[in-house]
């Protein structure tokens, strides 16, 4: 049996992706330290997605995948240190849901902790609007906070982003000290410090190991993130696909959307900062009543005062056109599936209203 078994559940946009990048490069050097990644970073996300219940998504699966959890438990119950399972779509899991895969944990190591990593609201509501948008998301920016705000057909957010909710589903029957929260330090904080928390926590030494980003910032700046959204306008829902979805994050973002227009990050509109400051302010008292182990500053999941600055909303026709023009450019002349066809019919709507204000 495993040493302790550590399951990494989330949160969404909150330092996720760069841990796991680090996890993954470094899988080997952990292993000889004692920490195990059981498989590959797919079986991860297809464990998650079984103990979730993402019907639509299991369907899909090649029956290695579909055994991804078992094989993962056997692979903790074999090894004699420690262990990391690590993916944010665990932390949507229904109660009993959670509540089975703890169990079959605790048959396979003599501790299972829980991880949660939570950053302040204020940074992950512009970052997972953007997400959804590579998803395949139509909704406006604006529209989007709004309904979070009013917690209106958004509850799919509050799932992956109410920490107290998160950390009470996943630590229900663990014994004291076993149910951890990372927090996401603030901007100005040093880039490894998130991951030299989650490494504490771990017990693991990582002295020595690069923490350099190895892959391309595929993050989209206002003008890019707002493009792709008109493109998901205009893509018929019958053609919105896993397989889209997954070239539309790995090709076409990375390779032919990001850099067609200046990077400028948008913000989280002034308005808004209130009642995202009174959301988070509860959150943090929720915790502190909690029991969990916490490290890192509960008051950094406060957010920033307000800074000036636009929006996706704000990106102008010529603005659009300019860098619908450059993916074009990129992606060739002429059309060849669904998305190319969506991005060159936005194109040519944005060229008629340029046309037509030009005409008055």
């Amino acid at each position: 049996m495993a040493r302790r078994v550590f399951v990494h559940v989330g949160t969404a946009k909150s330092g996720t992706s760069f841990l796991q990048d680090l996890w993954w490069r470094h899988r080997d050097e952990l292993r000889g330290r004692g920490l195990l990644l059981p498989g590959r970073r797919r079986d991860h996300f297809a464990a998650a997605a079984l103990v979730k219940g993402m019907t639509a998504v299991v369907e899909t699966f090649t029956p290695h995948e579909r055994d991804a959890w078992h094989r993962q438990v056997e692979e903790t119950r074999a090894w004699p240190g420690d262990v990391l399972l690590t993916n944010e779509h665990f932390s949507d899991s229904p109660a009993g849901s959670a509540a089975a895969a703890l169990a079959d944990l605790a048959g396979a190591a003599d501790e299972v902790h829980v991880v949660v990593t939570a950053r302040d609201l204020g940074r992950v509501l512009p970052s997972a609007w953007q997400q959804r948008v590579k998803m395949g998301a139509r909704q406006r920016y604006r529209r989007f906070l709004a309904t979070v705000r009013r917690d209106e057909d958004d509850q799919k957010f509050w799932r992956y982003q109410d920490v107290p909710a998160i950390l009470a589903l996943w630590s229900a029957g663990l014994p004291a000290g076993r149910a951890h929260l990372v927090v996401v330090p603030a901007p100005d904080a040093p880039r490894e410090e998130l991951w030299l928390r989650t490494a504490s926590v771990l017990g693991v030494d990582v002295t020595g190991l690069d923490t350099e980003a190895r892959r391309a910032n595929d993050s989209l700046g206002l003008v890019e993130a707002e493009l792709l959204r008109r493109v998901n306008e205009l893509l018929p829902r019958a053609e919105r696909s896993p397989e889209l979805t997954r070239h539309v994050k790995g090709t076409f973002v990375p390779e032919s959307l990001v850099g067609c227009a200046p990077r400028e990050s948008f913000v989280l509109p002034a308005r808004h900062h209130p009642w995202v400051l009174e959301r988070s302010a509860a959150i943090v008292a929720d915790l502190r009543a909690g029991s969990y182990d916490v490290v890192g500053d509960l008051d950094d999941l406060l957010p920033a005062p307000p800074r000036d600055g636009r929006t996706p909303d704000d990106a102008t026709d010529e603005e659009l056109l300019a860098a619908a023009r450059t993916v074009l450019s990129r992606l060739g002349v002429a059309p060849v599936d669904s998305l190319d066809a969506a991005l060159a019919a936005v194109a040519d709507d944005l060229l008629a209203r340029q046309r037509g204000t030009s005409a008055q």
